[in-house]
């Protein structure tokens, strides 16, 4: 029987990083390392900065002894990490409560999202004001860096600032067909998932494969919140060339419905 080996602990540092040099973590970071882990001298994990890499280390003192508590490590060499999908994918959410609005960011990042726009909509979260809003943010940025540290990501997706969704629509859906949340300029293709659609996603994604299997693709979602979109939402979406989409005969939770839909492209464009 072939023996298991405990899996190499793995954490983001925004920060250079260089190979044969140390690095002290910061304290947060060394109390997980040590505390939580148990890490002791010599013992080995990855780094990652967003960069593309990942940096194997060994911890030289565990920092324990000093008044800073923090790990010191020597970074040794780095290795590019080719775990970022073929498809550049946006999430758009319809923010829900804490626990459901941390799943959606967590699964995304899993599945290989490129970019996360958090949106408010007439029955969604209501916006907080902006000290909170910002918190908000911070939190929501720390899940999805916990997800990437989790899942094996070197590069982080772009998580936008929260969003009015109607804003978003008139500005961002544009109906040239490019996508102003992506880096570049690509050829984007659109769905809003609503229950009520005629047609399912995976059967507009077959009619549009021929674009999807061009240069670059790229494709939003926008999923609703846990009480679904008005008709207002949903006709200003299409007026918007966002094609109306279901996912099958049954009604999905806001925390599985735009999983669901970026599982249905990574498997038949992407690298599920």
């Amino acid at each position: 029987m072939q023996k298991r080996t405990a899996r190499t602990p793995r954490f983001y540092v925004p920060t250079d990083l260089q190979c044969h040099s140390n690095l002290s973590l910061d304290k947060r970071i060394s109390h997980h390392l040590v505390t939580v882990l148990r890490a002791r001298k010599n013992d080995r994990l990855l780094l990652f900065n967003g960069d593309g890499h990942d940096y194997s280390a060994i911890v030289l003192d565990t920092g324990q002894r000093g008044a800073g508590r923090q790990a010191l490590l020597q970074v040794q060499d780095r290795k590019a990490v080719r775990t970022e999908s073929p498809l550049h994918v946006t999430l758009v959410q319809c923010i829900s409560r804490t626990d459901r609005m941390d799943i959606s960011l967590r699964q995304a990042v899993e599945l290989g999202v490129s970019c996360i726009q958090p949106v408010y909509s007439q029955y969604s979260v209501k916006a907080p004001d902006s000290k909170r809003a910002d918190k908000r943010w911070a939190h929501w940025q720390s899940v999805v860096i916990s997800a990437c540290e989790q899942c094996g990501r070197a590069s982080l997706p772009e998580l936008a600032k929260a969003s009015d969704l109607s804003s978003w629509i008139s500005h961002t859906a544009d109906p040239t067909g490019k996508n102003s949340t992506a880096d570049d300029e690509r050829d984007c293709l659109s769905f809003v998932l609503s229950p009520d659609a005629e047609r399912s996603l995976r059967e507009l994604l077959q009619e549009k494969q021929e674009k999807i299997s061009g240069e670059n693709p790229a494709i939003t979602l926008l999923a609703g919140p846990e009480s679904g979109f008005n008709p207002q939402e949903i006709n200003l979406a299409v007026e918007h060339d966002m094609l109306e989409a279901c996912l099958g005969p049954r009604v999905l939770r806001t925390e599985t419905a735009g999983i669901a839909a970026i599982a249905v492209i990574q498997s038949l464009y992407g690298d599920l």
